[in-house]
C-alpha cells in the first residue's frame, strides 16, 4: 500500500500516513474492519458476525463507492486506523462520520485526529457544511477527542442497535461554508 499523507510537511519515524483508500484496496478495507469489530464491538451498529457475512462484492461496493470518502491511516505497510464519510441519514443534507476506530497500540498518536480532518476535508470538497457521527455514550475516550476537535453534543441519543441497551449520542460540527449536496436518489 502506498499513497500521499494527509497535511503538508514531512513525516517523522513512525508517523502514521493518513490518505484516502482506493477502490482496489477493498481487501484491506474488509480486513481492517473486522479487526476494529473484534476489538471494540460496542463501538458500531454492525457486528463482527454481520460483516463477516458481506460478500466480496459488497466490499468492493463499499471501497468503490464515489459518494462515499473512505479514509485510511498507515504504519510500516499495516492499517491502524479507518474512518469513513458519507451522507448523514435523515436527508438533511449534511456528511455523517462513520466506521470510526483507531488500532489500540496507535491510539493517543494523534492518528484518530488526522483520519477526522481528512474526513472533514472530503465532506468539504463534497459540499457539505456539516458534518454529525454518533459515538457511544460510554466511551469517554472517543467522546473527548470529539470534543477537542469541535465536536458538539446535540442531545439526541440513540439505540447503538437492536439487541443491546447501549445508546450513541449524536455530535455535530459545523464544517464552514459550504452547500449541501443533491443527495442521491
Amino acid at each position: 500500500m502506498s499513497g500521499a499523507a494527509s497535511g503538508p510537511g514531512p513525516r517523522g519515524p513512525g508517523e502514521a500516513i493518513v490518505r484516502r483508500l482506493r477502490a482496489d484496496e477493498w481487501e484491506a478495507l474488509r480486513d481492517i474492519r473486522l479487526r476494529a469489530l473484534a476489538d471494540a464491538p460496542d463501538a458500531f451498529g454492525s457486528t463482527l458476525a454481520e460483516e463477516r457475512e458481506r460478500g466480496d462484492d459488497a466490499w468492493r461496493d463499499w471501497a468503490s463507492r464515489t459518494d462515499r470518502g473512505i479514509v485510511i491511516a498507515e504504519l510500516g505497510g499495516r492499517l491502524v486506523g479507518l474512518a469513513s464519510g458519507g451522507p448523514a441519514p435523515g436527508g438533511d443534507g449534511a456528511a455523517g462520520l462513520y466506521a470510526m476506530w483507531v488500532e489500540p497500540t496507535s491510539r493517543g498518536s494523534g492518528v484518530a485526529a488526522k483520519i477526522v480532518a481528512l474526513v472533514e476535508d472530503w465532506a468539504r470538497g463534497a459540499g457539505y457544511s456539516q458534518i454529525g457521527l454518533g459515538v457511544t455514550t460510554t466511551n469517554a475516550r472517543a467522546i473527548a477527542l470529539y470534543q477537542r476537535l469541535g465536536y458538539v453534543d446535540t442531545g439526541g441519543r440513540h439505540p447503538l442497535r437492536q439487541g443491546t441497551d447501549l445508546e450513541i449520542q449524536v455530535m455535530v460540527k459545523s464544517l464552514g461554508g459550504g452547500t449541501a449536496p443533491t443527495q442521491p436518489g
